[in-house]
């Protein structure tokens, strides 16, 4: 069974045809190695891999040779049938990778697409076809429920810049990560990916989740040090006091001990002070988030919530039990009340991309229905 996807990236340098007037970008990245999260049309969020072996596979790449270029996602799958209404231009046939993306140029022929070009109108979106596979793993220190396999490219549609309350500019692989019947009223979704980070699982910027991923490494790195030196301390520490509990003669191997002893403690010292100083610049940004966290919350729960004592997971369920009081977090995991609640200030802050219905929070009783309208309804294509 294959899924409709669309995902998302901005148009890169253009250059315009002196003779024709046609538009030609080049090396657009269209695609990228990574996890992704999708809301499904039940209201679940599910992480999805394009894994090196699927995405960066010849017949995916080549997939994305020759296909239309469109004004805004059309209603069906581009073919030769319908290719007069909805063509505007074509990729060309030198789709490539580049270390984790998948790259290509294309040719924008249609005026009036060229002229929304120049006004303004700066993203590509990509709408391909997919097999979902339902087997968890992880990449990269990301983990992900299921992968998609038998990647097939169908065309490149051309959208307005879609805007983001997170001060999102998506690159290569999409931020809005949606289903085929979105498009008769989805809205974008950030793409966000789970890291592990000092033992806790976190959220970030997908184009920032390497960056997370060194710094785990670093404090893993450290700890290790860290823990191998203090071992060799309390043997050490063990060695001085049997010297100092034997006669006099054994003083000198007492002194021995000790300076060996000093001299590690020295360097416990200096490795736990840089754990602490990557520790400070930690707590400095779980600080500001949590300030922002707060800020956004508090719309929701509004003046009178008590937010001392309370953990982030407390906060974001108060929020979507003030707009959705059915909500059960029971059996929940963190990584789906996280979801659900990113999904609630999206729906509640952001206008919809080009053609897509934008629905406003005013008025709504039912979040969930309101997340299963506007966000990734799934339809199979065989």
């Amino acid at each position: 069974m294959s899924t409709t996807r669309y995902d998302t990236a901005p148009i890169g340098k253009v250059v315009e045809d002196a003779d024709t007037g046609f538009l030609h970008v080049n090396d657009v990245p269209i695609a990228r190695v990574g996890v992704f999260p999708y809301q499904k049309a039940d209201g679940s969020i599910e992480m999805e891999a394009k894994l090196p072996q699927d995405l960066l596979a010849d017949e995916a790449v080549s997939s994305a040779n020759n296909k239309a270029v469109t004004d805004n996602h059309p209603s069906e799958l581009v073919n030769t049938q319908n290719y007069a209404k909805y063509g505007k231009g074509i990729t060309a046939d030198n789709a490539h990778t580049d270390g984790d993306r998948v790259k290509v140029d294309m040719t924008i022929t249609d005026p009036t697409l060229i002229k929304e070009i120049k006004d303004g109108k700066q993203e590509l979106s990509i709408g391909f076809v997919t097999e979902v596979v339902p087997q968890s793993g992880s990449y990269q220190g990301m983990q992900y429920d299921s992968m998609q396999r038998n990647i097939q490219i169908n065309h490149v549609a051309v959208v307005d810049r879609g805007r983001a309350g997170h001060s999102v500019r998506i690159t290569g692989d999409s931020a809005i990560m949606t289903d085929k019947k979105e498009l008769k009223g989805g809205k974008q979704h950030m793409e966000t990916t789970k890291v592990m980070l000092d033992g806790a699982n976190i959220t970030v910027a997908a184009e920032d989740a390497d960056t997370a991923t060194k710094a785990n490494s670093s404090i893993d790195s450290l700890k290790q040090q860290l823990a191998a030196a203090q071992a060799k301390v309390k043997d050490l520490q063990a060695q001085i006091e049997k010297a100092n509990g034997s006669a006099s003669d054994n003083k000198k191997a007492a002194d021995s001990a000790q300076a060996k002893a000093d001299s590690l403690d020295a360097t416990v010292k200096e490795l736990q002070a840089k754990l602490d100083n990557f520790k400070g610049d930690s707590i400095d940004k779980l600080a500001e988030a949590r300030v922002a966290l707060i800020a956004q919350a508090k719309p929701f729960v509004g003046d009178s919530f008590d937010f001392k004592g309370k953990s982030d997971k407390d906060i974001k369920i108060a929020a979507i039990k003030a707009k959705n009081d059915s909500f059960d977090e029971k059996e929940k995991s963190d990584d789906y009340i996280n979801a659900f609640y990113d999904s609630m200030l999206a729906i509640a802050d952001q206008p919809g991309v080009v053609g897509f219905t934008s629905i406003h929070k005013d008025g709504l009783d039912d979040l969930t229905k309101l997340a299963e309208s506007r966000y990734h309804l799934n339809e199979s294509t065989k």
